[in-house]
């Protein structure tokens, strides 16, 4: 079965590649629990740029799982931008689960070989943060309205390509050798609010 990066991929055509990922990504997730806001760390330049920053001994597990949500966020926007395969695996490498990252770059390839260039940055609003053991799901409603594909020769907007103002989205990260990973994304079919 074939994993795909659901945020990045529901950028690309929102409503039909959702779905897709939706069938093809096992739900292990029920998300009914009341949402509490839970305030993001700042992004410092190392993450954006994919480098891996030094765990913070004062770190909460919930603040240590988010850390990781929006360095992975980070490092796909900046993998999508390089527009190269071995660039985007390093930078994937450290919040990305190892059996995801091919995929992910596969399909990042299969999109620069149409001409499509990637644009934008989503926006993260994390509504709750699960913790069970080495396991972490994170609900959040994201912002991906600033987000899509244009052709890169022309700079017009890839019909579909254009993102959200709200993508309900759970992610799951597993803790392995000390570091929070990204395993897969869902996207729920159902309105969600910051």
């Amino acid at each position: 079965m074939r994993s795909i990066d659901v945020r990045r991929r529901a950028r690309l055509r929102w409503r039909g590649v959702v779905a897709a990922v939706a069938v093809l990504t096992p739900v292990v997730v029920g998300c009914g629990a009341a949402a509490v806001p839970v305030p993001l760390p700042a992004r410092s330049p190392r993450a954006a740029t994919g480098a891996v920053a030094s765990p913070a001994a004062a770190r909460t597990p919930r603040q240590q799982v988010i850390a990781a949500l929006v360095g992975y966020t980070a490092a796909v926007s900046a993998a999508e931008k390089s527009r190269n395969a071995a660039t985007a695996r390093r930078l994937l490498q450290p919040y990305l689960a190892a059996n995801r990252i091919d995929d992910t770059v596969q399909t990042m390839s299969g999109i620069w070989a149409k001409g499509e260039v990637f644009f934008g940055q989503d926006v993260l609003h994390v509504l709750s943060v699960t913790i069970s053991g080495q396991s972490a799901f994170v609900h959040d409603c994201d912002d991906t309205s600033g987000m899509g594909l244009s052709y890169q020769a022309t700079g017009q907007l890839v019909p579909g390509s254009a993102g959200v103002g709200e993508l309900n989205i759970v992610t799951h990260l597993a803790l392995l050798s000390g570091r929070w990973l990204v395993q897969f994304q869902l996207v729920e079919d159902v309105p969600c609010t910051p």
